[in-house]
């Protein structure tokens, strides 16, 4: 699995990614809140090790950025001299899912980490197929589909659209889109991963009447979110979510 450890301490950080690593983790190493953030913005992980006392940008903040941005993935683990109960409990409250307090046993450690990874590793799709209300992708086919008819995209778009059906909920920042789909980061200027998303918006109706709502997260990326479909029986819709305007781009230009 992959590990995102924050810790400024170089002995301790030498300590747990050590013990994690010699169980098979690829341990990547953040000394700060704010290097943390800027990792996570166009990097994946499964699991954020942190200390709540950081210079600068606290654990605490770092935690609320990451489920204010990310949804419930990543999982996050407090490693941390914290003790009183007060601490833990508003820890877990914010939306952490594990709270070890140092010193720490490595073997515990270790343990906690791969029971914790265990209860929140994704959902492994059946049949290589990502199915989320009427939308279906074949990973392995590499092909989509809407209530069963099929749906044109090119190579870079069903890469786009397929990793956003595989993480509802979450936010996905448009470095890592980019990576996804060019293998590199754009330029900071760059359009392109934002022409491809208005054209997997009308190429795949991304609307409520589906069952989805493809929402922009500012200076971040997108979210895909599954919403209540209209009542068949009823004329009243059965979720009062509104639906997104559609982002009007008179500047979009295909892309290269």
């Amino acid at each position: 699995m992959n590990i995102l450890l924050v810790e400024d301490d170089l002995a301790q950080a030498t300590a747990v990614g050590n013990a994690l690593q010699q169980s098979g983790h690829v341990i990547n190493r953040a000394d700060s809140g704010e290097n943390a953030v800027r990792f996570l913005k166009s990097n994946q992980v499964d699991l954020v090790v942190l200390d709540w006392q950081l210079p600068g940008m606290t654990g605490f903040e770092v935690l609320h950025w990451i489920r204010g941005n990310l949804g419930r993935e990543p999982a996050v683990l407090f490693l941390t001299s914290r003790v009183l109960e007060v601490d833990i409990v508003q820890a877990l409250e914010a939306g952490a899912d594990e709270y070890v307090v140092k010193p720490f046993r490595e073997v515990e450690l270790v343990a906690r980490v791969g029971a914790l990874l265990r209860r929140t590793s994704r959902k492994e799709k059946v049949d290589n197929a990502i199915a989320v209300g009427p939308y279906v992708f074949d990973v392995e086919r590499r092909n989509a589909s809407l209530h069963g008819k099929p749906i044109e995209l090119t190579a870079k778009e069903f890469e786009v659209a397929a990793f956003l059906f595989a993480n509802v909920g979450r936010a996905v920042s448009r470095d890592l889109l980019a990576k996804l789909a060019w293998g590199r980061e754009l330029d900071s200027t760059s359009r392109t991963v934002d022409t491809h998303i208005y054209r997997l918006r009308r190429k795949l109706s991304l609307h409520s009447e589906n069952g989805v709502r493809l929402s922009t997260v500012y200076t971040h990326g997108y979210r895909l979110d599954e919403v209540l479909v209209r009542s068949v029986a009823s004329e009243t819709p059965v979720c009062a979510a509104p639906e997104e305007d559609v982002e009007r781009h008179s500047w979009l230009m295909p892309a290269v």
